[in-house]
């Protein structure tokens, strides 16, 4: 479930120079003379059930006062995508979330540019931000799917328009980055995520789904979507007793309720969150398989109805899960799944409409090695 509270914490943040996006102009180190930007992560390349895509996140920050109209993406002098849904405009801070079709042959330049349109006192300015591109980015990594086989909708799965894509956890002061001459204010380590829900008959419970026990997806086995280490876990969090409620107040402690994170060989970290309390069946330094059954599917945390919410994060620096907030200040990337099939897409709110709306397949698509898209129903 996307994290909906406004998350601060005391941390450092280094390493932003391995992203190399650049200004055309120079401003003061408190960005209030001019437009800055920054990436918080590297482009990367996903490939979903719709088509290939380069994603990468904006950190804009603009002079008081003023306001961002928009983005031009540009390759050359050619506007490749104009962006103009903000999801932040909090004290002259805004995100972008670019997702450009990929080219099937590649880039033919090693810059693209983001042209920032600036209105201030009945004026418009135009600058500009570097971001380099490679020629090819390689493809997702892959791990199989944490849940047994079934019809499972993929709620706020990555699309430009995901709650999920568009979180972010703030950091207490934006963090100045030298090399980019810009200003990173948070980390989304859910930027790739998915809420998965079961499907029987084409619902996702039955009865009334008022009761934890309704939810056809309620109690199954999560299990590992590929082999690790277990470097942090949480248990003890009670669930949400009535689906549609949380029951207690999310803080730093319990927003992800009861959770596994499993180290793989490349340093990147699996999360596998909301599960029943008192139901892991692993513990810290454990190593386990893939496959391997970790928990049982829950309510707990910041969750409003039974599901499991999974995503995959770097970890470079192998950074040291100690404190329960720590894993929510890393960078999400995207992963596929080996195969599946698409049955359809479900409406954007489709677990809260009342009275429930029972989806029917449109398709029996077969897909390999991608992610779905935002709300797809997947079968595998």
């Amino acid at each position: 479930m996307i994290y909906r509270i406004t998350v601060t914490i005391c941390l450092l943040v280094t390493g932003f120079a391995l992203f190399l996006g650049c200004q055309d102009h120079q401003i003061n180190p408190d960005g209030t003379s001019s437009v800055s930007a920054a990436l918080p992560s590297a482009p990367v390349k996903v490939t979903n059930t719709v088509g290939e895509w380069l994603v990468y996140d904006l950190h804009v920050h603009t002079p008081p006062g003023s306001t961002l109209q928009k983005i031009d993406v540009m390759r050359g002098n050619e506007v490749l995508s104009t962006f103009t849904d903000f999801s932040i405009r909090k004290d002259s801070f805004y995100l972008a979330h670019i997702w450009l079709p990929y080219p099937r042959s590649g880039w033919d330049v090693d810059v693209l540019t983001n042209r920032f349109h600036v209105s201030q006192s009945g004026r418009t300015s135009v600058s500009t931000f570097q971001v380099k591109i490679d020629r090819q980015y390689p493809d997702q990594r892959r791990v199989g799917f944490p849940l047994p086989s079934g019809t499972w909708f993929t709620e706020d799965a990555p699309d430009p328009s995901s709650l999920h894509t568009r979180a972010l956890f703030l950091f207490p002061q934006p963090v100045f980055d030298p090399a980019q001459n810009g200003y990173v204010i948070g980390n989304n380590p859910q930027r790739y995520a998915i809420d998965f829900t079961k499907l029987v008959d084409g619902l996702p419970y039955k009865n009334k789904g008022d009761k934890n026990e309704d939810w056809y997806c309620y109690n199954q086995p999560i299990l590992a979507a590929e082999g690790g280490t277990v470097v942090f876990a949480a248990d003890g969090i009670a669930n949400n007793l009535t689906p549609g409620k949380v029951d207690y107040s999310i803080d730093f402690t319990n927003v992800t309720g009861n959770v596994v994170y499993i180290e793989h060989s490349d340093g990147t970290l699996a999360m596998y969150a909301h599960m029943i309390p008192n139901s892991l069946l692993v513990k810290v330094g454990q190593k386990v398989a893939a496959g391997q059954e970790l928990g049982r599917l829950g309510n707990s945390g910041n969750s409003i109805a039974p599901h499991l919410h999974f995503h995959v994060v770097a970890n470079p620096d192998r950074k040291k899960l100690v404190n329960y907030a720590d894993g929510l200040f890393l960078e999400g990337v995207p992963y596929s799944f080996p195969a599946f099939r698409k049955l359809g897409t479900a409406p954007d709110d489709f677990l809260t409409q009342q009275p429930v709306f029972r989806f029917t397949p449109t398709t029996s698509e077969p897909f390999s090695n991608v992610i779905p898209q935002k709300s797809d129903v997947v079968e595998f």
